[in-house]
């Protein structure tokens, strides 16, 4: 998802590392060589976790610094090229009016204004599958 950058990776594996007894062999090697060599050799495993359009859209949103207008507009890039599975779905049906007022309208300051409306009104979905998912992997610095 591009959720994390590899320094922050591998500095939340550190901590992990200092904070336990007998730390997972995975950490270390994450720690040593970074993920991006880790996943490329073969030498930790990693529990894919698959998610929908919808999922990656709560989490996103659930991280999105809503205020910030390049961040919001970096969420209406990435909602627009990647939430049309069904308009029947509320973030479906949001991602569909950022993308006519972001790529048809060639209106940004229309699509903020309406993600900054319409996404809270999502937030309790959103929070209610990033939450859990989110605090296993606790201290660990996301950039979305």
């Amino acid at each position: 998802m591009g959720i994390v950058s590899e320094q922050c990776l591998i500095a939340w594996a550190d901590a992990q590392i200092l904070a336990q007894e007998k730390p997972a062999y995975d950490l270390l090697e994450i720690a040593t060589k970074g993920a991006a060599v880790c996943l490329k050799q073969g030498v930790i495993e990693t529990a894919q976790i698959s998610l929908n359009d919808s999922e990656e859209f709560f989490i996103r949103a659930y991280l999105l610094a809503l205020e910030c207008d390049r961040s919001a507009e970096s969420f209406i890039i990435w909602a627009s090229s990647n939430c049309f599975g069904s308009a029947e779905i509320p973030e479906g049906l949001l991602a569909y009016h950022l993308e006519h007022l972001y790529y048809d309208c060639e209106d940004v300051d229309a699509a903020i204004a309406l993600l900054r409306i319409e996404l809270p009104k999502l937030m309790p979905r959103c929070e209610s599958f990033a939450v859990p998912l989110l605090e296993q992997v606790s201290g660990l610095e996301l950039c979305v």
